[in-house]
Parts: structure tokens; C-alpha cells; sequence
């Protein structure tokens, strides 16, 4: 069973911490599980989509056109969803290459909402992979406020420190519920002083190491394959745990 029916999961975090490394592997390891899980990648700065997978044909939707339709519908949804052979499970949804905030015309928080109500009726998991803009991103902030748990990335560094200072007021509101994120410290290297960090940010629950393996994958277009060697011992069981933690037992 699933854990209190919890199935929509926001990854969020300062620029550079992680976040769409970590909604892959998180996703990876649900499909794992053979659960059908889609990943919304928000950002329409810097665009996900074109650098987390190789694709055969070049990519030619977008969640764009979701989110400027006259009325979204599974139907549109699904069209604009991008699969790819070597995981039947996954599935994504975001900007394609080339595209920025000025290829659409705007839209409103009541289209972002539709969105991920119906997102919930598509897949048995939804993973969003939040922009760390969010006074330019309303998705990404109601992904903050709908998703079922947030899981907040914080890297070992000062900027990261500076960024939750500045953006953590714009969360002051009830309906975002920051005292319950689930804390991250992330890309933590063996000489960086974690425990210093934590302090900083206050309840981290969860350490995931830096991992050059990773480093190499990203590189490579290679994320949605398992993490070779020694690496994986380190890494793999924190995402266990916050896939458990999360979304609970089978």
C-alpha cells in the first residue's frame, strides 16, 4: 500500500544543488518497482528536457503547449509526454530546447492547478522538478503548494545559505507548509564539513554524497542508468530510504 496515499512528490532546492539529478534517480527507483511514474520538469530558463536523456528524434513537444491550451486534458498531456524505450515506466514532461519564459503566453495559477490534478490520474507517481526561480515560475510554486511532501535541496555552500534566507519569506504563507519539507544536504564531498551545513539549515534528514559516477552520467546523457560500482553502495541506499520515507511499502 501506499504510504497515506501519497503520490506527488516536489523537488526543491537552491540553484545547483541537485534537484533534477535527484527527481531522475527518484523516479528511477520507482520504476524499478515497475510503478508508472512521470517527472514534470518546470524550468523554462535552462531546460531540462534536452539534457538529462539522448533521444533519437529531436524532441518537439513541450509542456508549454499544455499549459496554453484552450482546456488541458489527459489527452494533451499525453501527447506532449516524452517516453523512451529503455524504461516503459517513465515518463517526462517539460520545455523543449529553445524555449524560454517568452514562448508562451502567460497563464495563471488556475491552469498550473489543473495540471497536476490531472497529472495525479495519469501516473502512479508524479515527481516535479521544481525551478529555483519561483517568483518567475508558478508552477513550480503551486507544485509547492499541492504536492502530497517537498523535498527541499541544500548544498554545502554559502549560496545556497544566502538563496533560503532571501526565498524562504516568499514561503511565509500556511498553504506552503515549509516546517514540513523534507530536508536535503546535497553533493556533500568527503572534505566538506556536512555537519556545519546542517546546522545551517536546520532538520536535514537526509545526506546524499557527491558522486563523480554522476558527474559522468550527467555528462553523458546517461541518468536513467543504474550508477556503477562502489558508488552505488553510497548513493543508492538514500534514495531507497527517501522513496520509503516518501511514498512508504508496497
Amino acid at each position: 500500500m501506499q504510504n497515506k496515499g501519497k503520490q506527488m512528490l516536489a523537488v526543491w532546492g537552491s540553484p545547483g544543488s541537485g534537484k533534477t539529478i535527484t527527481a531522475v534517480k527518484l523516479a528511477k527507483e520507482l520504476a524499478d518497482q515497475k510503478k508508472n511514474v512521470l517527472i514534470l520538469l518546470c524550468d523554462d530558463i535552462c531546460p531540462a528536457l534536452p539534457t538529462i536523456f539522448k533521444s533519437k528524434k529531436p524532441i518537439d513537444v513541450s509542456i508549454g503547449e499544455v499549459l496554453t491550451a484552450p482546456n488541458i486534458t489527459q489527452e494533451i498531456i499525453l501527447r506532449n509526454c516524452v517516453s523512451f524505450d529503455k524504461n516503459p515506466y517513465i515518463s517526462l514532461l517539460g520545455y523543449k530546447a529553445g524555449e524560454n519564459p517568452f514562448s508562451y503566453a502567460e497563464y495563471k495559477k488556475d491552469r498550473a492547478v489543473d495540471l497536476l490534478v490531472l497529472l495525479r490520474h495519469i501516473a502512479d507517481y508524479v515527481i516535479i522538478d521544481c525551478s529555483s526561480i519561483l517568483t518567475e515560475s508558478i508552477i513550480s510554486t503551486v507544485a509547492l503548494e499541492v504536492a502530497d511532501e517537498v523535498l527541499r535541496l541544500g548544498s554545502c555552500d554559502l549560496k545556497s545559505i544566502s538563496y533560503f534566507r532571501s526565498v524562504l519569506p516568499l514561503l511565509s504563507e500556511p498553504k506552503f507548509n515549509t516546517d514540513k519539507h523534507i530536508k536535503v544536504l546535497s553533493n556533500v564531498s568527503p572534505t566538506q564539513d556536512g555537519e556545519e551545513y546542517k546546522n545551517a539549515f536546520g532538520g536535514v534528514s537526509y545526506t546524499l554524497p557527491y558522486v563523480q559516477a554522476i558527474d559522468e552520467q550527467n555528462s553523458t546523457l546517461t541518468l536513467f542508468e543504474s550508477i556503477p560500482g562502489k558508488a552505488a553502495k553510497i548513493y543508492d541506499p538514500v534514495i531507497k530510504s527517501i522513496v520509503k520515507a516518501v511514498f512508504g511499502d508496497e
